[in-house]
């Protein structure tokens, strides 16, 4: 059954998305642009959203590596993204992340456009995120 999105949905799906392009605004990328995926949810009108680089990571098919996934490399600027949120009530950095599946990230909460929010800005894609490709490690360059 589908129901009509609510108003307050729609306002927070929008906002969320908002501040998904705040963050890749305050990214560099190494390995070329990408999309950012983001998840989030709405609780008792505190935000939640966890965003991770381009989803489109590659997994690694043959040879030692076989299986590891090769996210993008990238960088994000804390004080360019601490500017544009309007009240930062904490800052913190996961270095292994939890025992959840989280990885590695930086968290920052706060208020943004008049609403609490926790902002996680994760080093990889969640577990469950499927690998835009694959590449086959055991091929060599003919130089």
């Amino acid at each position: 059954m589908n129901l009509p999105e609510s108003k307050a949905s729609r306002y927070s799906r929008i906002t969320a998305k908002s501040l998904r392009k705040t963050v890749a605004s305050s990214m560099t990328t190494f390995s070329g642009p990408g999309p950012l995926g983001f998840l989030y949810q709405e609780e008792e009108g505190a935000w939640e959203i966890v965003i991770y680089p381009n989803p489109k990571s590659v997994e690694l098919v043959g040879g030692a590596d076989d299986g590891d996934i090769a996210a993008p490399a990238f960088s994000l600027d804390l004080e360019e993204l601490r500017a544009e949120v309007e009240r930062v009530d904490a800052v913190s950095w996961q270095s292994l992340g939890y025992a959840n599946g989280e990885g590695p990230h930086v968290s920052i909460e706060g208020v943004y456009q008049g609403h609490e929010v926790l902002v996680q800005v994760l080093a990889y894609p969640p577990e469950d995120e499927e690998p835009g490709m694959k590449l086959d490690a055991t091929r060599r360059g003919n130089g």
